[in-house]
């Protein structure tokens, strides 16, 4: 930006014509920066949604799922995703009036058959498992059986999502993912590593 003959002129690089343009103005206003809302950590932490460094709410995908989150049945628009202008705004409020709709259209919901299940005879209750979840599916809890108070953890179906994060930490088998136990996943593994037929 320059003062020339009383005039602002600002030097900006057009990537189409691969040149520098020097363009005269009257003015120049620049625009208000825009931050994420400072509370947005607090929300972030009650509804279970992941922020980007920014401070904004960040999408399960950018192209597959733009408007959803991780957890389901939680969708995003406008500035609480990024700094955008009004039509981008609208657009992104429209998907996700759309994706919310397409829930409460069901009479019911169908959950997903890959899920953790607890192994009651490998469980002492170790905890291991629940901090990790990164959907929140696991809790921790105490009963009483034949007079001693035992340890367990219960998961929440309609929470869990089958990542595997519970297996992987449990080091006594307590907690499986359905179809996907460690001896499945070692015999895809040795299956995989076996050497073609010839």
């Amino acid at each position: 930006m320059a003062r020339k003959n009383g005039k602002l002129t600002v030097t900006v690089n057009d990537p189409i014509l691969n040149q520098k343009l020097m363009l005269e103005t009257d003015l120049i206003v620049l625009s208000a920066g825009t931050v994420a809302e400072p509370n947005n950590e607090d929300l972030a932490k009650k509804l279970k949604v992941p922020l980007t460094q920014d401070k904004f709410f960040l999408e399960a995908h950018m192209k597959l799922r733009p408007v959803d989150f991780a957890t389901e049945g939680v969708y995003l628009c406008g500035l609480a995703h990024s700094p955008k202008n009004i039509d981008e705004s609208i657009i992104q409020a429209c998907g996700a009036a759309s994706r919310s709709a397409t829930i409460l259209a069901k009479d019911k919901i169908e959950l997903d058959a890959i899920v953790s299940e607890v192994v009651d005879e490998n469980c002492d209750g170790c905890a291991y498992c629940v901090d990790p979840c990164p959907y929140h599916a696991l809790a921790l809890i105490e009963y009483v059986r034949d007079g001693a108070i035992k340890k367990t953890i219960d998961r929440d179906l309609a929470l869990c999502k089958g990542c595997g994060v519970c297996q992987a930490t449990c080091p006594k088998g307590g907690i499986v993912v359905n179809n996907f136990k460690l001896t499945q996943i070692q015999a895809m593994v040795a299956a995989a590593l076996e050497p073609p037929i010839q």
